[in-house]
């Protein structure tokens, strides 16, 4: 039905300028008329795919900036957790005046991640760049996060393997290893007094992997919801013109 109105739309567009263009004085009509014509044109395979792809790099360099910022996962929705192996001791150990120690610990986590996901900008969006887009008319009628969901479901695994060692990186410089330690050492104390046996030791690399790739791909989500609701606003020709026919 969309499809149907819009080219009886263009087919009265067209009479109009016909008759228009009898009438030199109207030339600027003419031309406002012909502009219009052509934002209904429907985009070209390649237009669609490379509106796509321009949509997911503004919402990674969005996410880049809200999360890469002091405090952008430790004070945010985004915050990283204690991993769930050593998360019911933890809380009790803070029962024994232990939470400086858990703080420490969760707070250099979160302080990796937000140095990492910046230095990780050109992995995203090289990422973004190579991946093959197979039916972008299913991505442009899909959902509100169609693109989003099809770029995590390609290239999440391609992803954490590049952003792992950014991250390894970072966490070594941040001393997130080194405060672990320490709270291992505190809590084995408690769990001896208590018991218990303290848990394996977690892979904090991949786990903080997993939670940054998972905050980025949330806000690259939310960036393409905006999008969608108003494309009209959006500071690229390329995008307004795609999402405003797919809309």
């Amino acid at each position: 039905m969309l499809k149907f109105t819009t080219t009886r739309y263009l087919i009265s567009l067209s009479i109009v300028s016909l008759l228009l263009a009898s009438c030199k004085d109207l030339t600027p009509a003419i031309e406002t008329v012909n502009a219009i014509t052509q934002g209904y044109q429907a985009p070209s395979q390649q237009e669609t795919s490379n509106a796509i792809k321009l949509a997911l790099d503004q919402g990674i360099e969005k996410a880049v900036k809200q999360l890469g910022r002091p405090n952008g996962f430790s004070q945010s929705q985004y915050k990283i957790p204690l991993p769930s192996n050593i998360e019911k001791i933890a809380a009790d150990a803070r029962k024994y005046g232990l939470g400086s120690y858990v703080d420490e610990f969760e707070l250099s986590m979160n302080n990796a991640a937000e140095k990492a996901v910046p230095e990780a900008l050109s992995v995203f969006k090289q990422t973004v760049k190579n991946m093959t887009l197979r039916d972008v008319i299913g991505i442009m009628q899909g959902g509100k996060t169609a693109a989003t969901d099809y770029f995590k479901k390609s290239s999440s695994r391609t992803l954490s393997s590049k952003f792992l060692p950014i991250v390894q990186s970072a966490t070594n410089r941040v001393g997130v290893t080194k405060k672990y330690k320490s709270l291992s050492r505190k809590l084995n104390t408690y769990a001896a007094l208590t018991g218990n046996e303290l848990p394996a030791e977690a892979n904090l690399d991949s786990y903080i992997t997993d939670k940054a790739v998972k905050a980025v791909f949330d806000q690259v989500a939310k960036v393409e919801q905006k999008i969608r609701a108003n494309p009209v606003e959006q500071a690229s020709n390329l995008i307004r013109k795609v999402f405003s026919y797919y809309r």
